[in-house]
């Protein structure tokens, strides 16, 4: 509990504990009122902003972060390098196979060990499999924000085929340790690609077709998002934002393509990009993005090659260190691993984007409408795991 102090007929709460100076005094002495908004949950949303306001005009935005620590990187440092992996996808469970593949062919270039091909391929079929589960969760969430319960029933719906597809081949719908360094865990068997087809071919043809119909060319939808925290392309660049919220501002930079891993060199696919850098565009950019990754999986599945799908990674790794870069759901992610020549990793540093896009959020909310602030805060469509660690 704390404090409620009363002046010129506006009310603050001032927490225990917590000494005011500073810009946020002269918020305070300029009578404007400051909100707590968002909760802290660590399932739904661990976090909060501190949120100035002249009326309903938005002054200033202070991001409070912190509540979900894991501490991940430093827990690796006593792993072995390859149950590191079950720290590394706990960074964000909701697309986890980026982050296992990142920190894989960090280890793999330090170790100098090269997968088979076979190995490329399911991962990047496991990839783009948990960049649609995350895209799903994102478009639904981004409705609603505005009170539209539908679209996430819908959107999980689409989303139970896919994990379907990942508990035939790991024995585990979320957290499925399935990329290692050398290569994938498991043999992917035709059950698998089975249970793939069947959760691409609704998506294609039951989820897209439906959705699109109701939740993108959709007024209401448009009347909040359009026009509505924008960002331009040069400021996009300037404050470095990630994914889908920097190609919403056509920009198309993306790993995948400027800088092919696992099979994506051999694939063919096209970068979606928006100029208008808005809420509705990020918001478009993602749902394209299904229709891309939905191609990804089924070129992947017909150019499958055959051979191992793993080949043997050393117990100890000679001294060296590498930086690696992948595509992630949510942008370019980051990892910068060392090793001393021992069992397990000596340091471990993700560069994870829902960080960067995480403090873009202050810059884009200054001067909008309280009412936006949810609004620009789900487009930005990022992954609290990620942001804390």
């Amino acid at each position: 509990m704390g404090n409620s102090i009363t002046q010129a007929g506006y009310t603050f709460v001032v927490e225990e504990q917590v000494e005011v100076s500073g810009e946020d005094l002269g918020l305070l002495q300029e009578k404007l009122l400051q909100l707590n908004w968002g909760v802290q949950h660590p399932a739904s949303g661990p976090m909060r902003l501190k949120v100035w306001v002249d009326g309903d005009e938005v002054v200033k935005v202070d991001p409070d972060i912190g509540y979900v620590l894991r501490l991940l990187e430093k827990l690796v440092e006593y792993r072995t390098w390859i149950n590191a992996i079950v720290n590394v996808e706990r960074a964000c469970f909701i697309d986890n196979f980026g982050t296992m593949t990142g920190y894989s062919i960090a280890a793999e270039k330090i170790a100098g060990v090269e997968v088979p091909k076979k190995a490329d391929y399911v991962r990047t079929i496991l990839c783009e499999g948990g960049r649609i589960v995350s895209h799903l969760i994102g478009l639904g969430s981004f409705i609603g924000v505005l009170g539209v319960h539908t679209p996430m029933q819908w959107a999980l719906i689409a989303r139970e085929k896919f994990l379907d597809a990942f508990e035939v081949y790991a024995g585990q719908r979320i957290a499925t340790s399935s990329i290692v360094p050398g290569g994938v865990r498991y043999e992917p068997t035709g059950k698998f690609i089975e249970k793939m087809i069947t959760a691409v071919d609704f998506l294609e043809k039951e989820f897209i077709p439906r959705f699109g119909e109701v939740f993108i060319d959709n007024p209401t939808l448009k009347i909040r998002s359009q026009g509505v925290g924008v960002v331009p392309r040069e400021k996009a660049v300037e404050l470095g934002l990630a994914g889908p919220a920097l190609r919403a501002s056509g920009i198309p930079s993306d790993i995948r393509k400027d800088y092919p891993y696992a099979a994506y060199g051999e694939l063919d696919f096209k970068v979606v990009t928006k100029e208008e850098g808005d809420c509705y565009a990020r918001y478009l950019v993602i749902w394209e993005e299904l229709i891309e990754s939905a191609k990804i999986i089924r070129q992947a599945i017909e150019g499958f090659p055959e051979g191992e799908y793993r080949t043997k990674f050393p117990v100890k790794v000679p001294a060296g260190e590498a930086y690696v870069n992948v595509e992630w759901a949510r942008g370019c992610f980051g990892f910068h691993l060392i090793s001393d020549g021992g069992t397990g990793p000596y340091r471990l540093k993700m560069r994870a984007p829902s960080f960067a896009n995480l403090w873009a959020m202050p810059e884009m909310m200054k001067n909008v409408k309280l009412a936006d602030v949810p609004v620009i805060f789900a487009s930005l469509y990022m992954c609290h795991g990620d942001i804390d660690r």
